[in-house]
């Protein structure tokens, strides 16, 4: 029989700021820290777009990255109540989608030598630091942290090791932000909401881990319930309306819940083109559930989502609620949200989707 998982600690870094200081996610007072313009050539023309910036140097090296990783697995574990020298027999899951890009893009523009693009240097990395040979790098797209939790959701569940970690990242480069503009999948304006007047989506970066464990945490509970990894074919860089119905439906099912139970709905929401079949299917499977929605606070930082906005939700469910809408916006026009109210004991259904059709789908069932 799988074991229970929990979630037990949480760190991130985001546009927003950091765990352990004072941001939306952590003080209700703090102020939203908006997205910065970015700068996008395209055939000899320049413009810039919304971006929510995260670390001060314009391209992380791949020490940076290493400095970056080891200072969230360190904090989460941590904020797990685990020392640092138990981390030698705690399996990584890494999920990125650009991992070294940007060292890579520093090194030209300094001119520096060319090496070799590789997914796993900074796992080799961590395998040194924390002396433990199990770690795993993702990369499916938006989704690599998702499919890197599922995946140690899972370990857990099947008794191969009683703890995890999950460490998600994304750092600028202009060769996602580039491809990104030239597929005209970025919004030219910030400020507007997901599932409202769709018109592309504001990238971000971040930092996040979060740890899972067999046993719970002695404040809280936060249960991991119908962990689902899926695959959408029907596009490359969109959504479909059936196999996100399948989703939803095969996650409560494995969970053991029906939409009556839920509290709330932890949408995907990038403000791109899937958004109105996300509010489709929404309307017709969730109708009376309100809904969250986080990349407005940290942009849609990529492989590092899953990581990211699960480390928020539980540090808002610790504070007991979520920040208001940014900006103008007291209520969203189109759904109900949870935004600006208290988080009550009970089940949240996450859900994640990601080009080629990568998806992935849980609940978190929260209570003290």
């Amino acid at each position: 029989m799988p074991l229970p998982v929990y979630l037990c600690g949480g760190s991130y870094d985001c546009a927003q700021g950091r765990s352990g200081e004072p941001n939306l996610f952590s003080h209700p007072d703090a102020a939203f820290r908006p997205p910065q313009p970015q700068t996008v050539s395209a055939l000899g023309s320049r413009q810039a777009l919304p971006y929510f910036k995260a670390f001060a140097p314009d391209l992380l090296t791949l020490p940076d990255l290493c400095r970056l990783a080891e200072a969230h697995i360190l904090a989460a574990a941590e904020d797990a109540g685990w020392l640092p020298e138990e981390l030698a027999h705690i399996p990584l899951f890494i999920g990125s989608t650009s991992y070294v890009m940007s060292d890579r893009e520093a090194r030209q523009t300094a001119h520096g030598p060319h090496t070799r693009y590789a997914f796993d240097q900074i796992a080799g990395y961590l395998k040194q630091r924390f002396g433990h040979p199990n770690v795993f790098s993702f990369a499916t797209s938006c989704t690599s942290s998702a499919q890197a939790l599922v995946a140690a959701a899972q370990t857990v569940a099947n008794g191969f090791s009683p703890r995890a970690l999950v460490l998600g990242f994304e750092s600028f480069n202009r060769m996602t932000f580039e491809h990104f503009h030239a597929m005209h999948l970025l919004a030219e304006h910030s400020g507007r909401l997901p599932f409202q007047q769709v018109d592309g989506m504001i990238l971000g970066e971040a930092a996040a881990c979060v740890a899972l464990r067999a046993q719970t945490a002695r404040a809280y509970q936060a249960r991991l319930l119908g962990p689902i990894g899926q695959t959408d074919c029907h596009s490359l860089t969109a959504s479909s309306e059936a196999p996100l119905r399948r989703l939803l439906a095969d996650c409560l099912r494995a969970a053991g819940l029906s939409s009556s139970d839920l509290c709330a709905v932890k949408t995907h929401g990038s403000g791109g083109s899937s958004d109105d079949i996300e509010a489709a299917v929404l309307a017709d499977l969730l109708p009376e559930v309100p809904a969250i929605l986080l990349k407005p606070y940290t942009g849609h930082t990529l492989g590092a989502t899953a990581a990211l906005e699960s480390a928020l939700l539980l540090h808002a469910l610790r504070r007991g609620s979520l920040p208001a809408l940014p900006g103008k916006h007291a209520t969203h026009p189109n759904l109900p949200t949870l935004h600006g109210r208290t988080l009550d004991n009970g089940a949240y259904l996450h859900y994640f989707l990601g080009f080629g059709g990568s998806h992935s789908a849980w609940v978190l069932d929260w209570q003290t």
